[in-house]
């Protein structure tokens, strides 16, 4: 809460909004906690509570919540230990749908149980989160309330979902045309449409109704139902005609309910990973006024994303809402937590390494940025949580605690591999090498993994921190090997999309800043350098080699055709698509590398992408344990020479560990 100094009415308020705490002081030298007694009440009575202290190891008997706290200046009045607290309208609407007419209940809400205004006793306990959520009798999750508006609250991270309630006869048209394709895979893997006079319509049905098919659905998926097997189509008969197949509109709406369950802002915040994976209780989610164990909606989405990629192929672009333009990120997100709450309650290891666990909250959001980093703590090792929470409280900044997690990360893999991820030259307050752990994950083509295709530092290792006291501090030594000095630069893009005719102008750009820096001319390197080397007709990354020279061919005659037509699409027939057509590979592939990449030439006429950032005289290393090249930049920092990390890059003649070719000696550098 902000305070106006000399204020004392500010103060009185301060006072009075600690008086629950105050009265229930805890025992630091104890695993002790507050529990929520929540009083018995009707639906319409004010809720009332009252504080109590109890000890983890005394195993005391206590339901957990989860929920988004939602906006601070939107509050509502309870009474806690006779004094008016001011909730969170989620956190109220919460505690009226757990409250029960008949008895209290024992609740640990760590809005009202921890005192929010006291670091020291947060980050007390702080030390025991992983254990409130783990002896937890109950756990709870809050959803809000599935009313009859839930179709319009459908919370696409796009911005762009089509619900099935609210499409346009023409966009209902252009989704059947798009869904052809699935109707005949339906049909083939024998699929049997519903009669038409069998179709339940959905307008008709109370969402108990609606929620409880959407229920069964996953319930079916989860017992391993194919897709085909769904009523996805239905069929209308007509004697002059014939059949006439068309999509199951109410089953879309089913599917449009679970797009509901998973774009709930639940999912979108960091504490609640760890609130939903550590509690042993196959936790309650509450879509008031009806509740549902969360194992029903995960293994349900589990089951329909391993058929979508496996048996179900075929299916999967209707199944999952992909002509809707649902991101798929919606189902990765109960993905990962199906998956850890696996590992949490089945298997013995139950802990996630640092990786998996910055990775799993990196798409997610909190109010204080350090909070991606306590907010993951029970999730790791035991032993880790114990050197971390003790040393570590709120007086630290984000960019300590993030610089600190960066240097662990490169340690534990041995690897540089997750420079790819840092901060680099954007004037912030962290180290150019450090991972901005509260930084969204970027949208679109996830294509930024390349780099793991290269061995530019020849399997070598990043040596890493040896001793605790390395991790302060914002300087990071590495080993390195110079290869070159960045000469010419091509114009940065200035759009983060671009447009066939600016991808044409752009890649014309590079190919004259090459031609005139370079003699002699090889143009096998310069298109190299421009698709980094990488056979694009692979669909998976994985599976993307080096460009033979009959690929090498086939771009020079596509980028002649291009430059003579106007057409950009490949010269051969996609043989993937199965229609005779032409595919996009090439030209998909040099819009994605303009968008990201910044073209330039080393001093010694080498053509490269690298960042945006790169400049003229910047220099080129390559870095032991990191898979690509570094663009490096010369600082002065305390009177000593030093650098700072500008970002990866592609350069022709230095991928494949041809630095480390006769041994040379590795430099140690500093980065800041």
């Amino acid at each position: 809460m902000e305070m106006i100094d000399d204020s004392d009415n500010d103060f009185d308020l301060a006072m009075m909004e600690q008086m629950p705490w105050l009265e229930t002081p805890l025992d630091t030298r104890r695993p002790c906690i507050r529990i929520l007694k929540l009083h018995k009440g009707t639906n319409d009575s004010p809720i009332t509570c009252s504080l109590q202290v109890a000890d983890l190891d005394d195993d005391p008997e206590y339901e957990s919540l989860s929920y988004v706290w939602g906006d601070p200046a939107e509050t509502k009045p309870i009474t806690v230990s006779g004094e008016t607290f001011n909730a969170t309208e989620n956190l109220v609407d919460f505690l009226h749908c757990l409250r029960l007419q008949i008895a209290d209940r024992l609740l640990w809400v760590d809005a009202v149980c921890i005192n929010q205004q006291d670091d020291k006793e947060k980050i007390v306990q702080l030390r025991l989160m992983a254990r409130i959520y783990r002896q937890a009798n109950e756990a709870h999750i809050w959803f809000g309330y599935f009313s009859h508006s839930w179709s319009s609250e459908i919370i696409c991270d796009s911005g762009k979902y089509i619900r099935a309630r609210e499409m346009t006869p023409h966009q209902w048209t252009e989704a059947e045309r798009i869904c052809r394709d699935d109707l005949r895979h339906f049909l083939k893997a024998g699929g049997k449409p519903e009669q038409q006079h069998e179709l339940f319509y959905s307008e008709k049905q109370s969402c108990e109704e609606l929620l409880s098919q959407t229920l069964d659905v996953l319930d079916r998926a989860a017992d391993g139902m194919h897709l085909h097997e769904f009523p996805i189509f239905f069929v209308s008969h007509n004697v002059s005609k014939g059949d006439r197949f068309a999509m199951n509109r109410h089953w879309l709406t089913i599917l449009d309910c679970i797009r509901w369950l998973l774009s709930r802002r639940w999912w979108t915040r960091v504490w609640t990973l760890q609130e939903a994976v550590l509690p042993r209780v196959d936790s309650l989610i509450h879509a008031h006024p009806y509740s549902f164990r969360i194992s029903r909606l995960l293994n349900g989405i589990d089951s329909m994303i391993k058929h979508r990629h496996g048996c179900c192929k075929d299916l999967g672009r209707l199944f999952l809402g992909e002509f809707q333009s649902f991101p798929f990120n919606q189902y990765i997100r109960a993905i990962t937590l199906h998956d850890h709450r696996e590992r949490f309650t089945e298997l013995e290891s139950q802990w996630l390494t640092l990786e998996e666990a910055i990775s799993s909250t990196q798409a997610r959001k909190a109010t204080d940025p350090r909070d991606h980093f306590f907010g993951i703590l029970g999730l790791l090792p035991q032993e880790w949580q114990d050197i971390w929470i003790r040393d570590y409280d709120y007086s630290y900044t984000a960019a300590e605690i993030f610089g600190q997690c960066t240097k662990l990360l490169y340690t534990n893999s041995y690897s540089l591999e997750k420079l790819s991820s840092a901060i680099g030259v954007k004037g912030s307050e962290f180290p150019s090498w450090s991972i901005d752990l509260s930084n969204q994950l970027p949208n679109g083509d996830n294509d930024h993994h390349r780099w793991v295709l290269y061995d530019a530092s020849g399997q070598s290792r990043f040596e890493g921190i040896r001793l605790v006291l390395e991790l302060a501090g914002p300087s990071l030594a590495i080993k390195a090997i110079p290869i070159g000095t960045v000469g010419a630069c091509a114009r940065r893009v200035s759009h983060d999309r671009l447009h066939s005719n600016m991808v044409l102008s752009h890649i014309s750009e590079w190919q004259r800043l090459y031609e005139d820096y370079t003699d002699p001319l090889n143009t096998d390197r310069f298109w190299r350098a421009a698709f980094m080397d990488r056979d694009i007709q692979r669909d998976w990354l994985h599976k993307r080699k080096q460009l033979p020279r009959r690929r090498l061919d086939d771009i020079n005659r596509w980028w002649r055709s291009w430059n003579e037509t106007g057409e950009s699409q490949d010269l051969d027939l996609d043989k993937q698509a199965g229609d005779g057509s032409r595919g996009n590979y090439h030209y998909r592939a040099l819009k994605l590398n303009a968008e990201k990449h910044r073209f330039f030439c080393t001093a010694k006429c080498e053509p490269a992408l690298g960042p945006h950032d790169v400049q003229p005289f910047d220099e080129v290393y390559v870095l032991a344990g990191c898979q690509a090249p570094a663009i490096l930049r010369r600082v002065m920092r305390d009177g000593k020479a030093a650098f700072l990390f500008v970002g990866l890059c592609f350069v022709d003649g230095w991928m494949y560990g041809e630095a480390t070719f006769g041994q040379p000696e590795w430099q140690t550098a500093i980065l800041y």
